[in-house]
């Protein structure tokens, strides 16, 4: 670097972009191994270093400085600037406009990559609307690029929808997160199948990042495939490159138990954190600098799931040593206050749950006091983390018989998550209620149930321009009175139960809080009351619903969400009395209320079991999942072991979004033999052998095979093309052909294939000339490049 500085200061002109490229170099790789506050100066030298040439060449070089701004940016985020690394994203974004108002064509692509930076930046200040008009422009900037280029720009379409539907969420559209991480999916999951090598890391990560949308948005079920299908991914990468892949294998495994522990699979749950903690303990061992931050998430995430394990003490120890990681690295980098702070909390609770209620507020003070020193340097950005540790806090002050102390942090708590959900309903709806109702249990505790009531008074009314949230929050209103002394009861039921009567589930879909509302119901010590109330508001018969038994319901729920058909089937086998009841009917409509589809699925499986018996309800969803296993091996050496383990896939229909070149090989496989199905996928020569005799036949479903697996295995588009097209007319199912579509891939192709392909059409339209004649000298014109 010294010699670069000599140089850049004696010859300015050729030496200062270098100079500024290797202290970008430098940051970066400080960076990498960890050392955040080491590489900010470096970043910021790079900076000062390109201003200086974009001044010498204010019409050339500023593109560099752009970069480098963009660069300091995350530089200062890493270290917990969160306010100071805005301005160089904001400055990156309008030299980028700047340039392109010039260049079109040659700075779009950066100017998309400084909008993507720009929205990151400043979703972690907590402004999470902010950076939605960025992260939207930024989308459609590289939507559009990838209409124009899509073999160069569709990775960064998919990653800008993943950015997108991250802060779509973060605002409180759960709903639209959705749409767009699907979406990404769905474009990753193309580029996967052309593209193995390249595109499989970033489907394992949009898969989870999806996984994580669903459990926000109530579709905990939904969301489950999702993770297990990015961690065997991340799996079968860090099997064949653990130094690139082996940490986001951890970082899977992690989020896989969390989702587990969603779902109630705490064994499952333990199986995954435990795997994660063991890998990251290996990689921070290795390379301490790196990963003992991950090993420290790991381990008090480990903690959380041994605690729902009723195994205390050892979730004890972990927590002890997260705390102690994250304790120590926080001294070095600040910015890692506020996972401490989270870690204390787990310890906190840990403590409370081993008999040691009194130990546990030191933690619990103490991850409050490092949250409120961060609302006051970052303003709103870690009001979320406060406010949870503040309502924590209360439960352990209550514990602790200090009255008083839980109303307080109960009413702190209750206020910051006011404040959060006028701005983003969406988002705090679900901790507000929570709060609230903490609040009010915090109140009742101090035999003030009058003062409880008003604070929910206060809140319903002040969410009046937000029905969904005040619907809610008053629903949980008359739970609470549910659990007042005398008259107050009686009205909550009467409440409950014209809710119920008039306004449960409007839409007929998902809806929590009716199932809320279901629940409090048939919880209620007094069922009698109940059916009272019931028939005196609503003038009808108390409904089945309310009789359901918390055993049923739990069973029919462990059955809708096993984990695979198999599992399904066994639950089934062992409780079929129950699972054939009346009574499960009902819990499947109870449970429509939170995964309507699952329930309706499984109601429609309820009755073809009754009707025809176990095995044929479940065969073809057991061979139907099988299917999608055999489509997500890794490779075709794992697919074919996988084919020949479970032949009956031979006998299945594929769903129709089954990739071509797997229907490929099925068909071959079911005619001429494993041997000769592989062979296709994994020897260019045996396909092209093929083709001809295809060719030779006129064998049109032959050649649409041939070009499935020329597109989707060997990534040769004009041949995939061409030889679809010639199987399509050959078939005679020449609507939609557009030979003129082939000259566009002629500049990808070499001239070699082109020769060749152009050979084999002409031979084919001599041969098959009526009566699709015109079509087949389209085609040719097209490989002639005549278009």
């Amino acid at each position: 670097m010294e010699i670069y500085t000599e140089l850049a200061a004696a010859h300015p002109d050729e030496f200062l972009a270098p100079l500024a490229s290797a202290l970008t170099n430098l940051a970066s790789s400080l960076k990498s191994v960890g050392n955040h506050v080491g590489a900010l100066p470096h970043a910021v030298a790079a900076v000062r270093v390109d201003r200086k040439v974009a001044e010498r060449h204010p019409t050339g070089l500023r593109s560099a400085l752009a970069g480098s701004l963009t660069n300091l940016s995350v530089h200062r985020e890493d270290v917990g600037d969160l306010a100071g690394c805005l301005a160089p994203a904001r400055e990156a974004v309008e030299i980028c406009r700047e340039l392109v108002a010039r260049h079109p064509v040659a700075f779009q692509p950066q100017l998309a990559g400084a909008l993507h930076n720009l929205a990151d930046r400043i979703s972690a200040t907590g402004d999470h609307e902010g950076a939605l008009a960025p992260a939207r422009d930024a989308a459609r900037m590289y939507a559009g690029l990838a209409s124009q280029h899509p073999d160069v720009f569709q990775p960064d379409l998919a990653r800008s929808l993943t950015s997108l539907a991250n802060k779509s969420a973060a605002a409180g559209d759960r709903a639209s997160a959705v749409l767009l991480a699907q979406e990404a999916v769905r474009i990753q999951r193309e580029l996967a199948a052309a593209r193995p090598a390249a595109s499989l890391p970033g489907l394992a990560a949009m898969l989870n990042n999806l996984a994580m949308h669903l459990v926000a948005a109530g579709e905990p079920a939904t969301a489950l495939p999702n993770a297990e299908e990015a961690t065997a991914l991340y799996g079968h990468l860090a099997a064949e490159d653990p130094d690139a892949f082996l940490a986001e294998f951890a970082t899977a495994l992690t989020n896989l138990g969390n989702h587990r522990a969603t779902l109630g699979d705490v064994s499952g749950a333990l199986t995954a954190g435990r795997e994660s903690v063991a890998i990251r303990r290996a990689l921070a061992a290795q390379h301490p600098a790196v990963f003992r931050q991950e090993l420290a998430t790991a381990l008090a995430n480990l903690a959380a799931h041994l605690n729902r394990a009723e195994d205390p003490a050892a979730g004890l120890r972990a927590a002890e040593e997260a705390v102690a990681l994250f304790r120590e690295l926080a001294e070095r980098e600040p910015a890692l206050r506020s996972p401490l702070a989270g870690s204390l909390g787990t310890l906190a609770q840990n403590l409370a749950d081993t008999g040691s209620r009194k130990e546990a507020l030191a933690p619990a003070g103490e991850g409050v006091r490092i949250l409120r020193v961060l609302v006051d340097e970052l303003s709103s950005a870690h009001l979320p983390d406060l406010a949870l540790s503040l309502q924590n806090l209360s439960k352990h002050l209550g514990a602790n018989q200090d009255a008083e102390g839980a109303v307080s942090a109960a009413r702190e708590a209750t206020a910051a998550y006011r404040t959060l959900a006028l701005e983003n309903p969406g988002a705090f709806e679900k901790s507000l209620v929570s709060a609230l109702a903490n609040l009010a249990g915090a109140l009742a505790r101090t035999d003030d149930h009058a003062s409880a009531v008003r604070e929910f008074d206060e809140v319903v009314e002040e969410f009046g321009a937000h029905p969904a949230t005040a619907r809610r929050l008053g629903v949980e209103r008359s739970i609470f009175l549910l659990g007042c002394p005398g008259a107050r009861a009686s009205a909550g039921v009467r409440e409950l139960v014209s809710f119920l009567h008039r306004d449960a589930a409007p839409d007929g879909g998902t809806d929590a809080v009716t199932v809320r509302a279901r629940r409090a119901l048939r919880a209620y010590g007094d069922p009698e009351a109940v059916r009272t109330a019931w028939e005196e508001e609503t003038f009808a018969p108390a409904p089945a619903w309310l009789a359901l038994s918390p055993k049923t319901l739990e069973l029919v729920g462990s059955w809708m969400f096993a984990p695979d058909w198999p599992g399904s089937r066994d639950v089934w086998s062992r409780n079929a009395d129950v699972l054939g009841s009346e009574e499960a009917a009902t819990a499947l409509e109870e449970l429509a209320f939170l995964d309507r589809r699952t329930a309706q699925q499984h109601a429609a499986l309820r009755e073809a079991v009754l009707v025809h018996g176990v095995t044929a309800a479940y065969d073809p969803l057991i061979l139907a999942e099988q299917v999608a296993e055999w489509v997500g091996c890794a490779d075709w050496a794992e697919s074919r072991v996988f084919l020949q383990d479970h032949p009956r896939i031979l006998r299945a229909r594929p769903p129709q979004d089954t990739p071509l070149a797997h229907v490929a090989v099925l068909d071959v496989a079911r005619t001429e033999g494993l041997d000769a199905a592989y062979r296709l996928v994994e020897d260019r020569d045996a396909l092209q052998a093929y083709v001809e005799r295809a060719l030779a036949a006129g064998d049109g479903n032959a050649l649409l095979h041939a070009a499935a697996v020329e597109g989707q295995v060997f990534d040769d588009g004009l041949s995939s093309l061409t030889h679809a097209q010639a199987g399509m007319v050959l078939t005679g199912a020449v609507e939609g052909i557009e030979p003129d579509e082939l000259a566009t891939l002629l500049p990808r192709a070499p001239e070699a294939t082109r020769a060749r392909l152009l050979r084999e059409i002409v031979a084919l339209s001599v041969r098959h000339a009526h009566p699709h004649g015109e079509t087949w000298l389209r085609m040719v014109q097209a490989l002639n490049g005549a278009v």
